[in-house]
């Protein structure tokens, strides 16, 4: 099983990563040995120990980011 996250944290541990984030509003804590690519802030998507990040939701929620924190600068 499953699901989309958003990667708040990334540690290294000796046989992997742990990538402790959200995901609906719950903390979710899993164990990887590669990190495909992601870095803090992703939006990905983890299944029996792999990580895909999803670039487009990422690439949104970046983008939305940027936007609120120009707002709060005005």
């Amino acid at each position: 099983m499953g699901g989309e996250m958003t990667v708040d944290r990334i540690e290294k541990v000796k046989k992997g990563y742990v990538i402790a984030g959200e995901h609906l509003g719950e903390l979710v804590v899993v164990n990887v040995r590669k990190l495909g690519g992601a870095k803090e802030g992703d939006i990905i998507y983890v299944e029996d120990g792999r990580v895909t990040v999803l670039e487009e939701k990422t690439r949104l929620r970046r983008e939305e980011i940027i936007k609120l924190q120009k707002e709060l600068s005005d």
